[in-house]
């Protein structure tokens, strides 16, 4: 195991990483949520059953009425099974720090592809390497890399749902959930099971992109950090392109599309208020991203000799 993980010593990073921010996330929810549970049963106990009335909370509720409203309406056992796996889920990858991983995500999945296969590149043995094995085997063995590590988002996703309906006890009734809640929607809740799926699938797509992005970045240059920084650069210029050139100015300019926005910035693409009428949109601009970017890159690595002359450029 040990081996293992010194061998995808940046595997293991991204993965521990990842596992890092879940548990802060909900760590945050329930720290933002719940933090007033302690101050909640010192003024049941000093007073609402009056053993020390003359205490400091007691002073903020000046009358019975109102003591006994906050007492039933604030009970945090309560609260906390007014909570559904679906509205939990939502407000981790919404509204904790979670979230970030908006446009953080390229940058881990970067730092993961290229921390495992860039070495090889630019290690002087390059060349050696390829004289033990078939190009196209080298080629197909790269992918699969990218292939795994592009799983990181979804499973992910799918590791907070897990975790959020162990916490609410596989509760999926949100007959009762506050509409006003941010992370409502009503389609969504209502077809969660495909919404999910739907997520997962165009999260796998866009992090596919980001893998492809990575790897054509890995034979342009020596240097590891810079390999990574221009990645990371590459999806913003990639991102704003779509959200600019082709939807502001193309499509809002020449063909009057508009109310769309949140279906061409990719960065997004981890959560959508409703998606009941763009579902197959969304979809489709998230996988046809990822086919241009892996068509970019079959194009770029295609060519054996181009690649050794741009390692012997890189390590000369």
């Amino acid at each position: 195991m040990w081996k293992m993980m010194k061998k995808y010593k940046y595997i293991s990073f991204g993965i521990g990483l990842m596992s890092l921010l879940i548990l802060l996330s909900f760590g945050q929810f329930f720290k933002e949520n719940f933090s007033y549970v302690s101050v909640y049963y010192d003024v049941k106990e000093y007073c609402y059953e009056k053993k020390n009335p003359e205490h400091e909370y007691c002073k903020y509720y000046p009358t019975d009425e109102y003591l006994e409203n906050y007492i039933e309406n604030n009970d945090p056992k309560k609260v906390y099974k007014r909570y559904d796996a679906i509205t939990l889920t939502c407000e981790i990858v919404e509204n904790t720090i979670f979230n970030i991983l908006q446009y953080f995500s390229p940058l881990l999945i970067a730092i993961m592809i290229l921390g495992s296969v860039h070495s090889m590149f630019n290690s002087g043995m390059f060349e050696n390497y390829l004289l033990k094995i078939n190009y196209k085997k080298y080629l197909k063995n790269t992918y699969k890399l990218a292939l795994k590590v592009s799983l990181i988002t979804p499973i992910a996703l799918l590791i907070i749902f897990f975790i959020s309906s162990i916490l609410t006890g596989f509760n999926f009734d949100y007959s009762n959930i506050d509409v006003r809640l941010s992370v409502y929607n009503e389609w969504k809740y209502d077809h969660f099971i495909l919404y999910g799926c739907m997520i997962c699938v165009i999260q796998y797509f866009i992090s596919l992109l980001y893998s492809n992005l990575a790897l054509y970045c890995c034979k342009k240059n020596k240097n590891m950090l810079v390999a990574i920084i221009m990645a990371f650069i590459m999806f913003l210029v990639v991102n704003i392109a779509i959200y600019v050139l082709l939807y502001s100015i193309i499509l809002g300019n020449i063909f009057h599309l508009s109310g769309m926005s949140d279906y061409f910035n990719i960065a997004g693409y981890w959560f959508f208020d409703d998606i009941s009428n763009h579902v197959l949109l969304i979809v489709l601009i998230s996988f046809i991203l990822q086919a241009i970017s892996f068509i970019v890159l079959f194009l770029s690595y295609k060519d054996k000799e181009k690649v050794i002359l741009s390692y012997e450029k890189q390590v000369s």
